[in-house]
């Protein structure tokens, strides 16, 4: 009789050859190590150091979100669709995001319900393209493939240095760092806002990190044009407050104060509407502060790692509180106040 673990163990073999062979394969780690070759021997005193947000003309925007992850994306979604005569927005990204009540493999398409009904409340339902964002990068010089990536791709190479597309990210880098892996051509026709708000000068230490550190490592390893959004803890409303100031302005309105009954901790007074931070510093650079750095090289552990080695980024670490959400609430009522 023929040996059948010896020609059990053949089959493994074979399988295992052309497993390795397999054409696609090969391609994905060729283009692997092209990617990391190309940073590794980038000359980083090139690297693009981002502006100010000009106040001069309007910014073309794509918005990357982690929408259902918390309450705040829900006021800086609104604060950009009440500023279009500060931002052309291009389209929405739904990100990931994990914690346990509606994060991990889910989180995307709860980003995307989400996305499409802020959009639906405010009066913009089917007026921007949403798109789907990818999972957390599995290695660290592999993009994650999506939708949301791909669009990312397609805006900003027709764009130019001259009019580069501002990519906001609210929540985890993915989508960025992706866009960046995938088509590095990219590199001086985006420039990436981030919503970091770390342990600077200490440690990239943030929720936005620990969502997809590979791609919170790219942003800062690549040669990338990066915008650091490192602050907002403060940006924390009351209830009364927004009972006052949100809640009388249109359906999506009483739908941002609304949503806070939602849970005790959306209702505290200290709870932070950290991103709203980001769109009001692009609606008006002047609510902030703003520092040309050094960017660090970020250590396993997440600490900062200062070095000169990676260029130049701009990084915004103030902003004011009281003008912010002034102007917010002044966009509400110029909107829906007469409905």
């Amino acid at each position: 009789m023929p040996n059948t673990s010896y020609f059990f163990k053949l089959l493994v073999s074979v399988s295992s050859i052309i497993f390795v062979l397999c054409p696609s394969d090969l391609l994905a780690q060729e283009n692997y190590g092209s990617t990391a070759d190309f940073i590794s021997k980038f000359d980083f005193d090139n690297r693009i150091t981002p502006p100010v947000p000009p106040k001069d003309k309007k910014i073309r925007v794509i918005i990357d979100t982690d929408a259902k992850n918390e309450i705040d994306d829900q006021w800086a979604i609104t604060l950009a669709l009440l500023s279009q005569d500060r931002l052309k927005i291009e389209g929405f990204i739904a990100a990931n995001y994990d914690h346990q009540w509606s994060g991990g493999p889910a989180s995307i398409e709860n980003s995307f319900q989400e996305l499409k009904t802020v959009l639906r409340k405010a009066g913009y339902e089917n007026a921007f393209p949403v798109f789907k964002g990818s999972q957390p990068m599995r290695y660290k010089y592999e993009p994650s493939e999506s939708e949301g990536v791909d669009f990312i791709i397609e805006k900003a190479m027709g764009s130019s240095a001259k009019e580069p597309i501002w990519v906001v990210a609210l929540g985890s880098a993915t989508n960025l760092a992706s866009a960046f892996l995938k088509e590095p051509r990219i590199i001086d026709k985006v420039i990436f806002f981030w919503h970091g708000r770390t342990r600077w000068p200490d440690k990239c230490w943030n929720f936005n990190v620990f969502g997809d550190r590979n791609a919170a490592f790219t942003l800062f390893h690549a040669p990338v044009p990066l915008v650091l959004f490192d602050t907002g803890t403060y940006l924390t409303c009351p209830m009364e407050e927004s009972e006052i100031h949100v809640k009388p302005y249109g359906e999506i309105g009483r739908y941002l104060h609304e949503y806070r009954f939602n849970s005790e901790y959306f209702m505290r007074k200290d709870k932070g509407f950290f991103d709203l931070g980001d769109i009001a510093a692009l609606v008006d650079p002047d609510l902030a502060l703003w520092q040309q750095v050094s960017c660090p090289e970020v250590d396993p552990d997440l600490s900062y790692k200062f070095k000169g080695t990676k260029g130049n980024i701009l990084r915004c670490y103030h902003i004011d509180r009281d003008k912010t959400f002034k102007l917010f609430y002044g966009k509400l009522k110029s909107k829906y106040g007469k409905e």
